[in-house]
């Protein structure tokens, strides 16, 4: 009853969650059967306690945002930027959606938890208390077995068809260490939580005891859902993965980048697969 509260009830999170309705197929018209789905329209009121509840802001990084990671095809970096074709549409997205998610967030009490790209992340407090919490990651899978003496090194000639031959040309790796690190905007604060792993980040969920996940960050297609900390890995061990659908962007191609086709395929993919689509002003 919200007229009148039980003493010392835990806050609660209430947003309304998007979902895709993929039926009924529409059998008079097929093999288009999927043009009688009911599809997007309809919203259900999702509610769960606060504290059971965190905001998992992954890869969101600073390419683009700052004049030595400048995003553009000339530079000590242009080898990385002639194919990171998202980063184009995610610096928007980190200077102007990032900023209010974050501060929501936190002003609620809601737990918030990041995800780094790599060593970036070590430096900050958080990595600390995580690795507290976490310890090194299990051995838990066999690797494949090399049948045909030592492991072959990468192909070299696939690389160049699918980045271009410019891309290890033009690309200092030293000079990318030494600028790489989480977007000014989505910088943990104080003690936040930092991780790298899928083992690393369901360690430090449990601590808090959250098991309802919104996830932001770049890119909702890829990283996001195949890296560690990822939606693939967390909801085979048991967590619900939502998203905000402002707060990502989507890897594309020339095919695709119009309308966001993969972005729009990914919002669906989620919602059928992973848990529900938020949105930012609701959020």
């Amino acid at each position: 009853n919200p007229a009148a509260p039980i003493a010392g009830a835990a806050k609660l999170l209430r947003l309304k969650g998007a979902y895709y309705r993929h039926h009924p197929i529409d059998f008079g018209q097929a093999p288009l059967g999927a043009l009688g789905m009911k599809g997007w329209g309809e919203t259900v009121e999702v509610e769960t306690p606060l504290a059971e509840t965190a905001l998992v802001s992954m890869h969101a990084e600073n390419i683009g945002l700052l004049p030595e990671l400048a995003y553009d095809d000339k530079g000590p970096l242009a080898g990385y930027m002639r194919w990171l074709e998202y980063e184009g549409r995610k610096v928007e997205i980190a200077r102007t959606v990032y900023p209010r998610l974050l501060a929501a967030a936190r002003a609620a009490g809601l737990n918030v938890v990041h995800v780094s790209m790599g060593e970036y992340g070590r430096k900050y407090p958080g990595y600390g208390r995580a690795m507290q919490i976490a310890g090194p990651d299990p051995k838990t899978t066999t690797p494949r077995a090399s049948r045909s003496g030592p492991p072959r090194p990468p192909d070299d000639r696939k690389s160049k068809l699918i980045f271009g031959e410019q891309f290890n040309d033009n690309r200092d790796e030293e000079h990318f260490g030494r600028y790489f690190d989480f977007a000014e905007q989505a910088k943990p604060a104080g003690e936040e939580f930092v991780v790298e792993t899928s083992h690393q980040l369901s360690s430090v969920l449990n601590s808090l005891g959250a098991w309802n996940l919104i996830y932001i960050g770049f890119a909702i297609n890829w990283c996001l859902w195949f890296s560690g900390g990822g939606m693939v890995d967390l909801s085979r061990l048991g967590y619900r993965c939502s998203c905000i659908r402002e707060g990502v962007t989507a890897v594309e191609n020339k095919e695709s980048v119009r309308g966001e086709q993969h972005k729009e395929e990914a919002m669906w993919r989620v919602s059928l697969m992973f848990g529900y689509v938020f949105g930012v002003e609701d959020f």
